[in-house]
């Protein structure tokens, strides 16, 4: 009976105190060790229930500084680093008292667990070694949250709620960012456009989007079953109209390579939806195409690409330099995860100001990785990526389910999405978008072993 009701009171109690701590002892670290205390206290009685909250919060974190150079996006990442304590905790003690395993294992437990080694093998090299480790401990954080939503996300309803928890809080934050946009549609292809949204850059912004768009759209042309088509027609508008006022040439890149995957999954009896799609997309981008002044912006945009001169890509291509040198000066185990940043030096003379004043990354995550981790990172970086699509090739081969095979479908299209986009960009840093990469990447084993699950033992709730 006090367990039942101290569930219900511990939040409201939790509040007043922590409340009143912020009050008194705003200066000191004393209010970050009582959210941290208190996070802690929340996940262990409802581990699935912060990963949700998580969700929710996710478009909307904000980066919180601490003293000696510490910061921390919250409450994404102490949500985070709580989950992956009380789960390790949790496994800790489930071995010690030799508690039975679940059947359904991580299939990529082992790549994961190689690349969290490596990233802190490459502290050999680093120039400095503090950074290094911190850097390390705080992408370890984000690469088990793949982990934690593999083990628990394991039926419909919990699948059900994680939608209901991440698709409303998410088109909140694109339809801010739309209307900030709107707003400042002037600077509309800048990055200062977007001082007043959820979002930093176009690039975030668009990744982030195209995630559920592209969800959005796979659960559309491949599930034939009962669910709400107007909402999902809804979100899937949302979304598209979002995407549309992106100005990455990364975002558009990897969208049209994942919209073409999804196009190629379509079977020979369903070939009116090819046709019906790809003519409703050519009719948006024509209306588009034609409002005024968004023509020219888009041929200037693109022609832009292979413009050596433009700012921005002379950065860039920099930046792939500097990697290449870093690789070739450490090739087997690399500078050091977060070592680019801290030995690359922007010349603001080949560049320009405006350019200069960005975080230091290599622009492409894969360059970033070989120069950092070097090619033994790179390998098991690659071997990760491949690792999470052969697992999807092979179950798209059994799953006949429609709505199982939308989800999968979905949850690959947006993962293709980001691993090509990373080749011009390097997004996994920020939480915006390390969750939902890391997160897809443990709800597809989850998926794909609910299917099998249900196809032997056939389940009863309602679909999502």
């Amino acid at each position: 009976m006090f367990l039942k009701h101290g569930k219900r009171i511990l939040p409201f109690v939790v509040c007043l105190i922590f409340g009143g701590i912020i009050g008194k002892y705003a200066d000191t670290p004393l209010p970050l060790f009582s959210l941290l205390a208190a996070t802690a206290a929340f996940v262990f009685f409802g581990m699935e229930l912060a990963v949700y909250l998580l969700l929710v919060a996710l478009p909307f974190s904000f980066r919180y500084i601490l003293p000696g150079r510490f910061e921390i996006q919250t409450p994404t990442e102490p949500l985070l680093g709580m989950l992956v304590a009380v789960y390790c905790g949790q496994k800790i003690v489930d071995c010690a008292l030799r508690k039975a395993k679940s059947e359904d294992t991580f299939p990529f437990f082992v790549p994961l667990c190689l690349y969290i080694f490596v990233t802190f093998l490459s502290a050999i090299n680093t120039p400095d070694l503090f950074g290094t480790l911190k850097g390390g401990l705080r992408a370890t954080v984000y690469m088990l949250f793949s982990v934690i939503v593999h083990a628990v996300i394991r039926n419909r309803v919990a699948l059900k709620r994680l939608f209901i928890a991440a698709f409303p809080s998410a088109a909140i934050a694109v339809i801010w960012t739309v209307i900030v946009l709107i707003y400042h549609i002037d600077a509309w292809q800048w990055t200062s456009a977007y001082r007043s949204a959820p979002f930093t850059n176009y690039s975030v912004y668009g990744a982030f989007t195209a995630i559920f768009f592209l969800v959005c759209l796979s659960r559309l042309l491949f599930d034939n079953s009962a669910y709400d088509r107007v909402l999902w027609m809804a979100w899937f508008v949302c979304f598209g109209v979002g995407l549309l006022m992106c100005f990455s040439r990364g975002v558009w890149l990897s969208v049209i390579v994942a919209v073409g995957f999804m196009l190629l999954q379509l079977g020979r009896g369903v070939t009116h939806k090819k046709i019906l799609f790809t003519g409703a997309a050519g009719v948006v981008l024509l209306v588009c195409l034609n409002l005024p002044g968004v023509y020219d912006i888009i041929i200037e945009r693109v022609s832009s690409a292979v413009d050596v001169s433009y700012a921005s890509n002379r950065a860039r291509l920099l930046r792939w330099g500097q990697a290449l040198v870093m690789f070739l000066e450490s090739p087997i185990l690399g500078k050091g995860y977060g070592a680019f940043a801290m030995l690359y030096e922007e010349d603001v003379a080949l560049v320009g100001s405006y350019t200069a004043q960005y975080q230091l990354g290599a622009h492409s995550e894969y360059l970033q990785v070989m120069a950092e981790l070097g090619i033994v990172g790179l390998g098991v970086w690659i071997w990760l990526n491949f690792a999470f699509l052969r697992y999807g090739f092979r179950a798209l081969r059994t799953i006949e389910d429609g709505f199982y095979r939308s989800i999968v479908i979905g949850l690959m299209a947006a993962e293709i999405s980001l691993m090509v986009h990373f080749s011009v960009n390097n997004l996994l840093n920020g939480d915006a978008i390390g969750v939902p990469f890391w997160g897809i990447y443990g709800l597809l084993p989850a998926v794909v072993q609910m299917a099998v699950r249900e196809k032997t033992i056939p389940e009863t709730e309602d679909s999502v």
